[in-house]
């Protein structure tokens, strides 16, 4: 029996236990029967545990902070093309296949590489890089020299450094959390991008507005480098191990029933998100009238959805179990897309729609944490993620399409009704 001693505030701990399984080397914290004090729910002393972790913290805080400059660029990038460099439909959207592409074409070595390595170094650089190659956009406008293409390649060199990046801060996260918190965890990391939600595209529409939107895309390329500082105080012991190929990762997901029904509905439903995304803001300017300032609000009050749905997701799925919280959020996001073709609903509509998918990926994540063990997070991460933003461009070029053929708006209602069907999947997945 593991030797015990009193911990801060009533809590036990075993004392110099270490996890077994993977190549970490890391405190079993995740493993640990921490106890419940008395008085407190088990709900609460994770959650003590979870915000007193200062590398989750610090994790937590530099991808927020990135979070807000990329919803800064998700309102930028388009207005740029559309805007300053005259892009229909179709350019926008072979602009934004060109930034997910890269998950398509290095996404599975990428997992290989990040498992050999060491994730928290790897995260750092990829974040630097990511600020280099965005800040080539502002750069280029100042010179005069800016073009679609200049911006499609810029925005492929990132999305580069971001395939690496978000698939070694992933990683990252069960390292750092006690697995009896990753739930909770995960609903910290989507209640951070929730309110990179709200608070980026407002943010976004008024510097396009205050300092152009190119300048606006340099806001990103800074929150970046402020991501590369936080990770360098993170603390997580690694003991990276040579070899493992990518079949493994391949095989952890694809092999385990419920991870690959998870992963087969998100990678449907991110094809149609990304068909909704690119005629989504030509529709607000130019169907609507917005302007940059009005649809950086609109869109932020949307979000705030996406905030409370990060807050709740895990409640929801204690009461209603994974699965079925899955399937309803599902349904709920398509309907929410749909509905913003509705003008009278545009608002709320962005709000159901972020409200939804923020109680999905809560729920989703986790499952890949509980289906693999950790020495393969890496290649389940980079599997995972080939295999869901590899539609991304495919999304993103239909999009333009469809709105070249039939106009943003019925676009807008189709990658909704498309959008719905990715539950399917889920119907008989085991999920817990």
């Amino acid at each position: 029996m593991v030797p015990r001693r009193p911990g801060r505030r009533g809590l036990s701990r075993p004392i110099g236990r270490r996890r077994a399984a993977g190549d970490t080397g890391i405190l079993d914290v995740a493993g640990a029967d921490w106890g419940t004090p008395t008085g407190r729910s088990p709900e609460e002393v994770c959650r003590r545990v979870l915000w007193r972790d200062r590398s989750f913290v610090l994790l937590w805080a530099g991808q927020t902070v990135s979070l807000v400059g990329s919803q800064v660029t998700v309102v930028a990038v388009p207005l740029v093309a559309a805007l300053a460099l005259g892009a229909g439909p179709w350019e926008v959207g072979v602009v934004a296949a060109c930034g997910r592409a890269p998950y398509l074409l290095f996404g599975l070595p990428a997992g290989v590489w990040v498992d050999r390595s060491r994730r928290r170094v790897v995260a750092g650089v990829c974040a630097v890089g990511q600020a280099v190659a965005l800040a080539v956009v502002p750069a280029a406008a100042a010179a005069g020299v800016l073009t679609v293409w200049l911006l499609a390649a810029a925005a492929a060199v990132a999305g580069t450094f971001a395939v690496f990046g978000d698939i070694a801060g992933l990683a990252l996260v069960p390292m750092v959390v006690p697995r009896a918190s990753l739930t909770r965890a995960q609903g910290a990391v989507e209640a951070g991008q929730a309110t990179a939600q709200v608070a980026g595209p407002a943010l976004g529409g008024w510097l396009v507005e205050a300092v152009t939107a190119a300048g606006a895309v340099l806001v990103d390329a800074v929150s970046f480098l402020v991501a590369a500082v936080a990770l360098a105080w993170v603390r997580v012991v690694e003991r990276p191990r040579p070899g493992g190929t990518v079949r493994a990762g391949v095989r952890a997901v694809f092999g385990h029933q419920g991870l690959r029904r998870v992963t087969l509905c998100t990678a449907t439903h991110v094809f149609w998100f990304n068909a909704f995304t690119v005629v989504l803001l030509l529709h607000l300017v130019s169907a609507l009238g917005f302007s940059a300032a009005r649809v950086g609000v609109t869109l932020s009050v949307g979000a705030v959805g996406g905030l409370v749905g990060a807050l709740v997701a895990a409640r929801l799925g204690e009461r209603w179990g994974r699965r079925r919280t899955m399937v309803a959020a599902v349904l709920a996001t398509g309907a929410g897309q749909a509905l913003v073709a509705v003008d009278a609903l545009l608002v709320g509509a962005v709000a159901l729609m972020w409200f939804a998918l923020q109680v999905y990926h809560v729920h989703q994540v986790p499952v890949r944490y509980e289906a693999a063990p950790a020495a393969l997070h890496g290649r389940v991460n980079a599997t995972i993620r080939t295999a869901v933003w590899g539609t991304a461009p495919l999304g993103a070029l239909a999009g333009g399409l469809l709105g070249d053929a039939v106009g943003p708006r019925a676009t807008l209602v189709v990658s909704g009704l498309g959008a719905a069907t990715a539950c399917l999947w889920l119907v008989r997945a085991r999920v817990g």
